[in-house]
């Protein structure tokens, strides 16, 4: 297996990140609205979503600096996604962000605990 290192280079905590694979990842660009479909296309298969996801940032030269774009990398279907409309100064934010907003959407589908919800009354207050 060949390592890769390209123009679009993910990075994971201002250090390369190189994966052991035969070829670059399939990249895909989505905006930060999109973050649904990223996790219902990508992370997600038949329900059961893939743990070995890797959030890591996209690096965008620049010729005065360079910033990071929050990305993730999906080993089981070799997919990199950008999201290509938020850019951050270090990596670590651009880490930080991505994660937020898929943890976040997992907290707004999770179902609620079963006793959780108001039983109802059990004699009728006349």
């Amino acid at each position: 297996m060949n390592r890769f290192r390209y123009k679009d280079t993910l990075v994971l905590d201002d250090d390369w990140l190189r994966f052991e694979v035969p070829m670059p990842p399939q990249r895909f660009r989505y905006t930060g609205r999109q973050i649904a479909t990223i996790y219902d296309s990508h992370i997600c298969q038949a329900g059961i979503p893939d743990i070995d996801t890797v959030y890591c940032a996209h690096i965008q030269h620049a010729p005065n600096i360079d910033s990071y774009q929050p990305a993730l990398y999906v080993p089981s279907q070799h997919h990199a996604i950008v999201v290509i409309d938020h850019r951050f100064a270090l990596a670590r934010h651009a880490k930080a962000w991505i994660a937020d907003r898929v943890r976040e959407l997992i907290i707004a589908r999770r179902h609620p605990w079963p006793g959780s919800h108001r039983s109802p009354l059990l004699s009728n207050p006349a």
